[in-house]
């Protein structure tokens, strides 16, 4: 899939800023074929890393008709973000994400949405993975772009690596996932759903 996007940045010590210009609309149904059209919508963001340990970014974007089904609602997306890693001993490490946003369409509707999400490794081989996210939507009920209702949930996770070849890692883990619905959706979801999974993930470096 091909989509028309120009863009252009700038980099000056642990900053950079960067500036598109490209056609808001989604693409349809026909994934191998190339979508062309005006360059309609904008997008800047901001990054900074002051050190090896923290980046930081905050992006804007403005989107004309980026659905086909309502051709007349535009949107506007903010964002930030914080990232913090750190190296610990015996090759462990720490890794934090807290991230926000915003979408404002010209319908006056208004949908936040906000995570954190962390995982702590004490040594080369274990990892304990957590995410917390909260969003409001208008999409999960019976009507299309139906009231704003407020959905989240908490994911808490482990997973254990082995070095089965000199380049070669697999990692077993599991996972929970508590999900929290609104009073709305609640009976459409039968209640506040738990849910886990199990997984087997191969590395090659």
């Amino acid at each position: 899939l091909f989509r028309s996007v120009l863009t252009a940045g700038w980099v000056h010590d642990g900053f950079k800023i960067e500036a598109s210009r490209f056609r808001g609309r989604e693409p349809d149904q026909d994934r191998y074929d190339i979508e062309t059209g005006a360059l309609d919508s904008t997008a800047v963001r901001l990054s900074w890393n002051p050190n090896a340990n923290w980046a930081f970014q905050a992006s804007w974007a403005d989107v004309t008709s980026p659905e086909q089904l309502e051709p007349d609602v535009d949107v506007t997306k903010y964002s930030a973000s914080a990232l913090y890693t750190v190296q610990l001993e015996n090759g462990g490490e720490f890794a934090f994400t807290g991230a926000v946003a915003r979408k404002e369409n010209s319908e006056d509707v208004t949908l936040d949405a906000w995570l954190g999400e962390a995982s702590w490794k004490p040594n080369a081989d274990w990892t304990v993975f957590s995410r917390v996210e909260a969003i409001e939507t208008d999409e999960l009920g019976l009507i299309h772009h139906g009231p704003v209702e407020n959905v989240s949930r908490a994911t808490l996770g482990l997973s254990r690596d082995f070095k089965v070849a000199e380049h070669v890692t697999v990692a077993l883990g599991a996972s929970v996932t508590q999900n929290w619905t609104s009073g709305a959706l609640s009976p459409l979801y039968d209640g506040d759903p738990v849910g886990a999974m199990a997984f087997v993930r191969f590395k090659v470096e």
